[in-house]
């Protein structure tokens, strides 16, 4: 999301531990780079809201700077995600395009509009299925006209992608041929990078 004044983005984040907000808000609050934001939580698992208006020369940029400086201030955190999620409901696409969920399920079962509607990508549970934001939103810019939000969906989902990857790589490598593997499926554009 974007407007005139800059890029507004939710990180989602927990230090394990955390039970009061005073201290981490005051860490926060003090530092320079920290100005554009503010600050909620914790809930009862030691999550924290950083809710950002975060002035760049790109969404990805201030997000990635934002990601820096939260990580530079609270070392001992782990990154969980940023919001908006990638992961949708019908409910969810229809709340994020402004349309009602009968005409967002219609396009989804392809009996409505040009068909070709993304594939889920999963199931919630028995009766709830979950789409990619990052596939939905292209689409319905395409077929049903300007979204808002959807611009940046590709960024977040790989974004949150990689933060998953950073939690979840230590449980899952075995032995270095492992981790060689995993890698070698890396997008030619990110191990290129490295």
């Amino acid at each position: 999301m974007a407007d005139a004044t800059g890029h507004v983005f939710i990180f989602l984040f927990q230090i394990p531990g955390a039970q009061e907000p005073d201290e981490y808000a005051v860490r926060a609050y003090e530092d320079d780079a920290l100005q554009d934001f503010s600050l909620g939580g914790p809930d009862p698992s030691g999550v924290f809201e950083a809710d950002f208006q975060r002035e760049a020369r790109s969404f990805p940029a201030a997000v990635l700077s934002a990601l820096h400086d939260l990580e530079r201030v609270f070392p001992k955190a782990v990154i969980l995600r940023v919001e908006p999620d990638d992961l949708v409901t019908i409910a969810a696409i229809a709340e994020r395009v402004g349309r009602s969920h009968e005409s967002i399920r219609l396009l989804a079962r392809n009996e409505r509009g040009p068909g070709g509607f993304p594939p889920p990508a999963g199931r919630l549970d028995a009766k709830t299925q979950v789409w990619r934001w990052s596939d939905a939103a292209p689409w319905l810019r395409e077929h049903v006209g300007e979204i808002q939000g959807g611009e940046h969906a590709a960024f977040v989902a790989a974004l949150n992608d990689i933060l998953d990857l950073r939690r979840n790589t230590p449980d899952a490598i075995d032995e270095s041929e492992t981790a060689q593997e995993l890698a070698d499926l890396l997008p030619e554009e990110l191990s290129k990078a490295m």
